[in-house]
């Protein structure tokens, strides 16, 4: 979803009016922003006497949710903690939940919480163990410090989500993610109060759960790279413990290919078959007119509905291009006998027909926007993925709907382009109760170009923006106090486990070693992010599953705080009129170290070659730097500045704006800022 330098200027602007910004106190990280947040007076120290007592219902959960929380403050502050609660009601935090919440978690869990901090002591309630869960993330978030040591900041906190259905998609399908990828997100998702894994288990390039009954499928098609059944339950139990959802999904009736190698005789075509290494839309199909194949179906999800105790299965459904349905004279025929228009009313009657079977095993439908019909059964739930504007014709069909268009994280978008989005715009014109319909969102890390190595870096901490969207007020949208919240979000994240933070210095270390080189990629990649998911498909040619996730582009990171600053930056210097040289100052030095890049980057590719990945991006930023000179230059009267130069200079930016071989710039913008701002001299 790339904008138009137009619209991004226009969203800055509004972005830095100060009129949108938001009343929450500076002194606090929270993230997600709560529902009612107010500062009270006075601080709870932290020490070593720092004890915790359940006073309502509790359980093992929640004692576990306890020890943790401990554990993370003990390694935070180095101070020594009492591991596990106590029962003197005289502790310094009290936590009473009222009830268990349900036994097996949907999207009517109550996740409410309110949080009293006070000098003495605090207090945490909650009508449910998941709403406790959600409040002790927000205690961890309100640890601060000064010269005394650590502390709570009094606060008056009262909270819940403002959609019940807040998750992440995680592609295990593409490239397979090791269990402890998987564990580490979840902790990831429970700090920024996400409350489902929609995990992507099959696709053309690989079947990911081992099958008891049918295990040809993971046999064959998996490469060996598949979660066992205890593995599955493990994973289950780990985010039921963290308040999360697991929603699997198998896709149907289309990218199905590694269904198929094991078992070809449920296909439209005649196989052999063979696991997929590229990516895209293959013909591979169900034959959606043999019975065998639902008895197939029905056996398969009565064995993995063990494993998944959730009400909701997501069948896929998308990009069925019918090829194989086309070929095949029995499904042409019986889609005449039928009476089935098309190929879009053969997977209707597909879909009704999987419908009866999720029902018959306790679980609902879920889907991408391709399912939705008219004779779609009223109780399926619909996810859009191709844009905002489906969101209507499914709430106003009757049908539920999760909307993930403008959180695809592996898109590569900035942080800001994903907190642009609101899951319910008011351009839709839904009345409240076609909005009510809309059960949330999701954001989608799908797996083609990610792997373990890499998948921190993609989905965090952008992930927290989308976070804060699902469960926040819509009023809260100050893009400024995001990215300074996001910053201490970020940090956090690493507090339990997740890489993002040092992701590039990592993978640069392996690229170029650890001399003088390793600094200038370091520098290079603070002002680079790579290309999109489909530039990439297009530029890197011969790219496959196989292909090691280990290049310079793999080593940057989507949204490099470089951008963000550098915009920053400028309207600072554009607020401040000029009374305050340090700031332009601090604009020459950053053009200036941009200036150097290139030779540097050039030397560098000469003695490690993937080094030479760079070049290109390199020598464009030294043409942005050449501008930003010119155009700093102008803005502050030192050179009068013509429409000939303004024209000039937008050509340039233009054409450094990328891609440069399979990376981008982020600081063309800030500099066209700059550019558009010089006053003419006519």
């Amino acid at each position: 979803m790339a904008r138009s330098f137009v619209l991004g200027i226009l969203l800055t602007l509004i972005a830095f009016r100060p009129g949108t910004r938001q009343s929450v106190p500076s002194t606090l990280n929270l993230m997600p922003v709560p529902r009612v947040l107010s500062l009270g007076e006075g601080r709870l120290r932290l020490d070593s006497s720092f004890t915790v007592a359940l006073t309502g219902y509790h359980d093992a959960r929640l004692g576990r949710a306890v020890v943790r929380v401990m554990d993370r403050l003990s390694r935070r502050t180095a101070l020594t903690f009492s591991p596990s609660p106590v029962p003197d009601s005289s502790a310094h935090l009290v936590i009473a939940a009222a009830a268990a919440g349900q036994a097996i978690q949907t999207e009517t869990e109550d996740e409410s919480y309110t949080l009293d901090v006070e000098p003495a002591r605090a207090a945490l309630t909650a009508p449910t163990v998941v709403g406790a869960l959600r409040g002790l993330e927000t205690l961890l978030q309100l640890v601060a410090s000064d010269s005394a040591g650590f502390y709570l900041p009094a606060v008056h906190v009262e909270d819940a989500p403002r959609f019940p259905w807040r998750g992440l998609l995680v592609d295990a399908g593409r490239h397979f993610e090791p269990v402890e990828v998987i564990e580490r997100t979840l902790d990831g998702m429970a700090e920024v109060k996400l409350n489902v894994l929609h995990w992507h288990l099959s696709d053309d390039q690989g079947f990911r759960v081992e099958s008891l009954r049918y295990p040809l499928l993971q046999g064959k098609g998996s490469d060996g790279l598949f979660y066992t059944q205890a593995q599955i339950r493990a994973v289950v139990a780990y985010a039921r413990d963290r308040g999360i959802r697991v929603v699997p999904e198998f896709d149907m009736p289309g990218h199905a290919t590694s269904w198929f190698v094991g078992y070809p005789r449920y296909a439209s075509g005649t196989g052999p078959y063979a696991i997929v290494r590229t990516w895209g839309v293959f013909d591979p199909t169900f034959d959606p007119t043999r019975e065998s194949v639902y008895l197939f179906i029905d056996r398969f999800i009565g064995e993995m509905a063990a494993l998944f105790p959730d009400p909701y299965w997501h069948i896929g459904g998308d990009e069925v291009n019918g090829v194989e349905w086309d070929a095949n004279p029995r499904i042409r025929a019986f889609r005449r006998l039928h009476h089935l228009a098309d190929n879009a009313a053969l997977q209707v009657y597909f879909n009704q027909r999987l419908s009866r079977i999720l029902t018959q095993h306790g679980k609902r439908m879920v889907g991408w926007d391709e399912i939705l019909n008219p004779d779609l059964p009223a109780t399926a739930v619909v996810q859009s993925w191709r844009g905002v504007e489906y969101l209507p014709a499914t709430v106003r069909s009757g049908h539920r709907a999760i909307l993930s268009a403008p959180y695809y994280l592996d898109h590569m978008d900035s942080a800001e382009d994903h907190y642009y989005f609101d899951p319910l715009p008011d351009t839709l014109g839904l009345s409240p109760e076609e909005a009510a319909r809309v059960l949330g969102g999701e954001a989608c890390m799908w797996g083609e170009h990610v792997g373990p190595e890499t998948i921190d870096s993609r989905i965090w901490p952008r992930l927290a923006a989308v976070a804060e969207k699902l469960w926040s007020p819509a009023s809260v949208r100050d893009v400024h106090d995001m990215y300074r919240r996001l910053a201490a979000t970020s940090l956090r994240l690493g507090e339990v486990g997740l890489r993002h933070q040092e992701h590039s210095a990592r993978l640069l270390h392996l690229e170029v070693g650890n001399g003088p080189d390793f600094q200038t990629m370091m520098a290079l990649l603070a002002v680079s992010q790579p290309v999109t998911f489909g530039q990439r498909n297009r530029m890197e040619e011969g790219m496959t599953q196989q292909t090691p996730l280990t290049r310079l582009v793999d080593a940057a990171r989507p949204d490099p705080p470089a951008r963000w600053a550098s915009l920053t930056l400028i309207e600072r210097l554009l607020a401040d009129s000029g009374r305050t040289p340090a700031i332009a100052d601090t604009l020459r030095a950053m053009f200036t170290a941009w200036r150097g890049l290139p030779a540097a980057v050039h030397a560098a590719a000469v003695r490690a070659p993937l080094a030479g990945d760079g070049v290109p991006v390199a020598d464009a930023l030294g043409r942005v730097a050449a501008v930003g000179f010119a155009a700093l230059d102008r803005v502050q009267g030192r050179t009068p500045a013509t429409v000939a130069w303004q024209d000039s200079a937008r050509a340039t930016l233009d054409s450094a704006t990328g891609p440069h071989g399979l990376l981008r710039l982020v600081v063309v913008d800030p500099v066209r800022w700059l550019v558009e701002v010089a006053p003419i001299r006519q």
